[in-house]
């Protein structure tokens, strides 16, 4: 054998190796393909065939390595199967645990340690929404089964809604102290955080893949800014920059609205296939994104904000894809709503681990 076709091999073993980490590594076992696992055992077995050429020292360490890796892909397809044998009441079992989960590390990007003042209330009254629903539907489900994973997740979720109530009102005390200077000051902060909303999340991008009731949000919030700068006004605050401000606001305003009605007729006028292929597409622009700004980058050199950003861009398609699978059957918007889910829970850790890194950094 020559020394190419030893490397081929090795190249070979190491992509079976790849593709397992990728796709099983991590993530929750009854929403894996048990039958990717068996085929992955058996491309092991033709990597194993194909050793015969090499030296017997080199041949038996493969060999032993290779045979370890096989048996692990089939105790785990075993314990997938197992997983998977509970029935549809344990698949949406995890459904429901898994978007409880999203909504807490949502929760964690976006309000955990950041400065109250300026925090997104309308992205807060999202996350409460979201978690109220799943609350209804978990304890739908509790009454005719239950599990390890939704259990917890149940409990877990009313430990959020008491903390994220407690935060709502403390973001709303937070804006109303100190001077009116002050106020308005954060209320300009505020609006901003909306325009960047909109820019990361809506300028320059395909309107049929966008959520119309993000853009909504984004409105409301500036809605509710504007009426708070004009009663600073009212309360005896004369300064330029406030009456410019709104200004901007509601110049913003007349353009987002003209927007949110565009990408409505857009979203009615796009066929079903090109609307799921268009938000496969969207998802991978965001994958190529993280790929290039934080794979194999230093940790501790990289932006958690940015991260946040890609991650709730996720989110938000995420939620597009899962409101097109309760309307339809269709594989390929499942299967991409599966990889999403997974670049989220990849993206969550990653998250945490650039915030360590940057921590012990500074230390």
């Amino acid at each position: 054998m020559s020394t190419a076709d030893q490397d081929a091999l090795r190249q070979r073993a190491a992509h079976i190796k790849s593709t397992y980490d990728a796709h099983f590594a991590g993530q929750p076992r009854i929403s894996r393909d048990p039958e990717m696992l068996d085929d992955l055992a058996r491309q092991l077995d033709a990597v194993a065939a194909g050793l015969d050429g090499l030296p017997a020292a080199d041949r038996e360490a493969m060999l032993e390595e290779l045979r370890a890796d096989r048996e692990m892909y089939r105790r785990e397809a075993a314990a997938v199967r197992e997983a998977q044998s509970a029935g549809p009441d344990a698949f949406e079992a995890h459904h429901l645990a898994t978007w409880s989960r999203i909504t807490s590390a949502r929760y964690r990007r976006h309000f955990a340690g950041k400065a109250r003042a300026t925090r997104d209330l309308g992205l807060l009254g999202e996350l409460l929404a979201d978690l109220e629903r799943l609350r209804v539907a978990m304890d739908t489900l509790l009454r005719r089964f239950s599990n390890e994973e939704l259990t917890s997740a149940r409990e877990a979720l009313d430990a959020n809604l008491r903390l994220y109530r407690e935060e709502q009102a403390a973001i709303r005390e937070a804006r109303l102290s100190g001077t009116l200077d002050e106020q308005a000051g954060i209320l300009a902060a505020v609006a901003n955080d909306q325009f960047t909303v909109y820019r990361d999340h809506f300028a320059g991008a395909p309107r049929a893949s966008r959520r119309p009731a993000l853009l909504e949000r984004v409105i409301s919030n500036l809605e509710t800014a504007a009426d708070q700068m004009k009663a600073l006004g009212a309360q005896g605050l004369h300064a330029e920059a406030n009456a410019n401000n709104i200004g901007i606001v509601e110049s913003r305003l007349t353009a987002y609205r003209a927007e949110l009605e565009a990408i409505r007729q857009a979203r009615q006028q796009t066929r079903w296939d090109d609307l799921v292929n268009g938000l496969g597409q969207a998802a991978n622009k965001i994958f190529d994104s993280y790929r290039e700004e934080f794979a194999g980058h230093d940790r501790a050199t990289r932006d958690p904000d940015r991260l946040a950003v890609l991650s709730e861009a996720l989110v938000d398609l995420a939620r597009q894809m899962d409101d097109l699978d309760r309307v339809r059957d269709d594989d390929t918007n499942q299967l991409n709503l599966q990889v999403v889910v997974d670049h989220l829970r990849m993206y969550d850790r990653e998250h945490a681990q650039i915030r360590e890194a940057q921590r012990v950094s500074t230390h």
